[in-house]
């Protein structure tokens, strides 16, 4: 599938049309959503990668001229504000890229002038790898690879070279994983493998020192499935789901839950599991809000249902240590909201919002709740979803 470019705004930076810039020249730093839209055809599904303006203008879905290549995901960003990791498919069967069948690409991106660059090619040991962080001043990169029935976790130079493994073979499924904000530690999920005191329930949560190699249990007990561990900004903290997934098979719902970081404490700060988990377009998390005060809690109408037939659910930003609940969205029936995602500089919250028989929308709102707008429902109006926010340089590169 040829992704094509599409400009939908009337008028863009005259310098973005001719040379693929997505921002201003005149001013040093923007934001920019970067999103999945859901292309391919009724039988399959293939992510189209677009990108928006908080503003809503200068919405496009760059052609990577790569027709082998069905599908699209995103990687981690470069700290100079020009760059960004993407991952290709190259097939769209669900099952094949679940059970790790599936040969994917990695790709560096500019985006400033457009230009795709092949990256991670040396040392590949499985044809399914994702990369999920950069370290060392953006010289070494975090990536898993699909090994069997695991997925295990290396460090890399750039090009692939220079391996480093985290885990080892019998140590389970790794994947969710998120990088401290001071660089020095990683936490993940695990399911599966041993020795089994890294994982004593359904999912674990861990956290593994870069420098040492120690390996750290955050959260976990029997019949239990622990998901999507988020930093908090200083490091000490993490938020993620604690699912009864024995009596929640279909992982449905959830509870919030904190956990500091050296494993001394799991605390649940939700009443029961009111977070809407497993939506039908993937896995919900929690975030902190960027003054660690508050995480992101995506609470379930009480007569929700997992089809969606009935109910919804609404944004909130819940207090741990005080357990207050804020409202930013309404709970309107056959409204889902979800996915909600802090800009860099706290000033406004990008959420998802669809219903009953509708695509998908990526809205925008501010931290209260305020001015909620619809950027925009995707590729050919058929979705957006899995957004990100990107700190963008017009200055980056340039010689001085």
């Amino acid at each position: 599938m040829r992704l094509r470019l599409r400009f939908l705004a009337t008028f863009c930076f005259v310098a973005a049309i001719s040379n693929g810039q997505l921002f201003a020249a005149d001013k040093p730093t923007e934001f920019l959503i970067g999103y999945m839209g859901v292309g391919g055809t009724d039988s399959e599904i293939a992510h189209v990668l677009g990108f928006i303006k908080p503003d809503g203008t200068c919405e496009r879905y760059p052609d990577f001229a790569r027709p082998s290549q069905r599908s699209w995901g995103f990687g981690p960003q470069f700290s100079d504000g020009r760059r960004i990791f993407l991952t290709s498919y190259e097939d769209t069967n669900v099952k094949n890229v679940r059970s790790g069948k599936v040969v994917t690409h990695d790709w560096i991106y500019d985006l400033q002038t457009g230009n795709l660059t092949a990256a991670l090619e040396k040392n590949r040991p499985v044809d399914q790898l994702r990369p999920y962080a950069l370290l060392s001043g953006d010289q070494r990169v975090i990536e898993t690879a699909y090994i069997g029935n695991e997925e295990r976790i290396f460090m890399k130079d750039l090009d692939g070279g220079n391996p480093l493994e985290l885990t080892a073979a019998g140590g389970g499924f790794h994947y969710g994983l998120e990088l401290s904000h001071d660089a020095s530690r990683l936490a993940c999920h695990v399911t599966g493998g041993t020795p089994s005191f890294y994982n004593t329930g359904l999912y674990s949560i861990n956290v593994f020192d870069l420098a040492s190699g120690k390996r750290t249990m955050v959260a976990g007990e029997p019949e239990h499935l622990m998901f999507g561990p988020h930093w908090s900004p200083d490091d000490t903290r993490l938020v993620y789901l604690d699912c009864h997934a024995a009596k929640d098979p279909a992982h449905f719902r959830a509870a919030l839950a904190v956990g500091r970081a050296d494993g001394t404490e799991h605390r649940v700060i939700t009443p029961g599991q009111t977070h809407w988990f497993g939506t039908p377009f993937g896995s919900n998390m929690s975030e902190w809000s960027p003054d660690g005060q508050t995480v992101t809690y995506t609470r379930l109408r009480d007569d929700s249902t997992k089809d969606m037939a009935v109910g919804g659910s609404q944004i909130c930003l819940l207090n741990p240590a005080t357990g207050h609940v804020t409202e930013l969205t309404p709970a309107v029936e056959n409204t889902w909201d979800f996915r909600a995602a802090w800009s860099p500089d706290g000033n406004k919250i990008a959420f998802a919002r669809v219903s009953s028989g509708r695509p998908r929308e990526l809205w925008i709102m501010n931290p209260d709740g305020s001015h909620a707008e619809r950027l925009t429902d995707g590729y050919l109006h058929k979705g957006a979803d899995h957004f990100r926010w990107l700190r963008v340089s017009a200055a980056a590169g340039k010689k001085r």
